[in-house]
C-alpha cells in the first residue's frame, strides 16, 4: 500500500498519495521529513496554485523525477533546488522571475479534495495561512 500524507488547511484536511513509482527520492525525502507545519502562500508567478518553502526539502543535487513543467490539479509538486512544495486548485506551472522551471510530481490527492483546493483559491484574496503535513495513519 503506497504512503498517504494528511493536509490540514484553514480547517479542511485532504489525503494525498505519495508518487513513490515515479518520484521515489521526492517521496522519501518528503516522509522522512514530516510533520510540516508551515506559512502557506499563494504563488505569485506560476498561476493558480499555492506554495511554501522548507528547508528540509531543499536539496539542489536532487534530480527532478516524474518531471513536470505545467502543475496539474490534485497533485503535489517539489521543487528540490529550492524546497517548494507547490498545491494547483487550477491552471499553473512551475516559474520564477528569471522563467519556467521544472518539478518533481510528488503526491496525487485521493477521496474528495474539492473544498480543500478551494481553500488555496481564497488565498489569492484572503492572504496566507497555517497548513499541515503529516503521515496519514491507517
Amino acid at each position: 500500500m503506497a504512503k498517504r500524507i494528511r493536509l490540514s488547511l484553514d480547517g479542511v484536511t485532504a489525503v494525498a498519495e505519495l508518487n513513490e513509482a515515479e518520484a521515489p527520492l521526492a517521496s522519501r525525502k518528503l516522509w522522512d521529513a514530516l510533520p510540516f507545519d508551515e506559512i502557506f502562500r499563494h504563488v505569485r508567478r506560476s498561476g493558480a496554485a499555492g506554495y511554501f518553502l522548507s528547508p528540509k526539502l531543499r536539496d539542489a543535487a536532487m534530480p527532478f523525477e516524474d518531471r513536470v513543467s505545467f502543475y496539474v490539479r490534485g497533485t503535489i509538486c517539489l521543487k528540490p533546488v529550492h524546497g517548494e512544495i507547490a498545491i494547483p486548485y487550477g491552471q499553473a506551472q512551475a516559474r520564477t522571475v528569471t522563467g519556467n522551471e521544472y518539478a518533481t510530481c510528488l503526491a496525487r490527492f485521493v477521496g474528495d479534495h474539492a473544498a480543500f483546493l478551494d481553500v488555496i483559491r481564497r488565498m489569492q484574496r484572503e492572504g496566507k495561512k497555517q497548513l499541515s503535513i503529516t503521515r496519514e495513519q491507517g
